[in-house]
């Protein structure tokens, strides 16, 4: 099983909604948002079967807007997705979790948007 989150102002294709299976979804009010981004995100968390979680983090890349992200994990493998780019890692792999940082730093995310957990 996979689970996953993003936030549905991240998305350019919101049709991504119509083939992930959504759990829950809040609405928060953000203070540190950058300039470009709104200040009220509503967070999607969505999960599925473990097979199918290379061909949703695929289709999530290609639905973001630049500047954003979105992140989904299995029990030992992260994701974290940004717009037509995908890292993937075992969890704890600090070599890769830096990698994946500075290429979301390229991208302009805020370092401080940079803080999935796994």
């Amino acid at each position: 099983m996979f689970t996953g989150l993003l936030l549905k102002e991240s998305l350019k294709d919101e049709s991504i909604l119509e083939i992930i299976q959504i759990t829950k979804t809040e609405t928060w009010d953000v203070d540190n948002a950058a300039d470009f981004q709104p200040k009220t995100w509503t967070a999607i968390y969505f999960e599925g079967d473990e097979s199918q979680v290379a061909v949703i983090t695929e289709k999530l890349s290609q639905a973001l807007k630049p500047c954003w992200y979105a992140n989904v994990s299995t029990e030992n493998d992260e994701y974290v997705v940004f717009p037509n780019k995908v890292f993937t890692y075992t969890k704890g792999d600090k070599q890769k979790i830096t990698e994946a940082v500075k290429y979301g730093q390229s991208l302009g995310i805020p370092n401080h948007q940079l803080d999935w957990f796994e």
